[in-house]
């Protein structure tokens, strides 16, 4: 697998250890790309700080997290990626137009779907059902995370 794009949920089992913890980081070490762009980072540390919000990691726990996080990024592990915004919105609202009223889409998960599509990535890796059944609908190589 060449160019692996990892949803939000995919990106934080990078990171914490939960369910699908495993699978993903299988995943990703077969890749040879993870990129990142500026929605996945955003929700990436939101979501590292929630869980640290709600007890589920210490201050410190928080702190080393987020240091491992920078450390991929300098290192090249996650490849940021500044995506064509126009066109990423663009398709974005042609797969809102064409599958929402049948798959219920929530608006991030469109975005995530055209973002990887917009990168030119080789599969997704996502535990949502909106995005799976999404990237299925439009024929989209994706896997859902196994716990």
């Amino acid at each position: 697998m060449s160019k692996l794009y990892l949803d939000t949920g995919a990106l934080v089992k990078l990171y914490l250890v939960e369910p699908g913890t495993e699978f993903v980081q299988n995943k990703a070490e077969m890749a040879e790309c993870l990129p990142l762009n500026p929605l996945q980072e955003l929700e990436l540390r939101n979501a590292l700080l929630a869980a640290h919000g709600r007890g589920w990691i210490d201050k410190d726990a928080l702190s080393g997290t987020l240091e491992n996080l920078e450390e991929d990024i300098r290192e090249g592990y996650l490849a940021r990626e500044s995506p064509d915004w126009s066109l990423l919105w663009k398709r974005a609202g042609v797969l809102a137009k064409r599958h929402t009223p049948e798959l219920l889409c929530r608006t991030l998960d469109i975005l995530h779907v055209a973002a990887a599509e917009v990168s030119e990535a080789d599969e997704v890796v996502t535990g949502d059902q909106r995005q799976l059944k999404l990237c299925q609908a439009i024929g989209f190589p994706v896997v859902e995370i196994v716990c």
